[in-house]
């Protein structure tokens, strides 16, 4: 997985005012998962990253956003 998807899926579930816990119960991924995700050492599937994005109340192509455009 690269660093900035990590990095904006940290951010965006962070923003969002939700734990991995949290996260973990709204999408049925294990905190584990979630961590993994969030530090790098895990690649998504797309179906994984539909689960994330509709956790978040997101659009997948957020979770590849870069963080300055979002900002800006």
């Amino acid at each position: 997985m690269s660093n900035a998807l990590a990095r904006n899926l940290r951010h965006r579930r962070v923003s969002a005012g939700l734990s991995q816990e949290d996260l973990a119960e709204r999408t049925g991924l294990s905190q584990t998962w979630i961590s993994r995700l969030e530090t790098g050492g895990a690649n998504p599937t797309m179906e994984t990253l539909n689960t994330l994005a509709e956790g978040l109340s997101i659009r997948v192509h957020d979770l590849f956003e870069d963080q300055a455009e979002a900002v800006g």
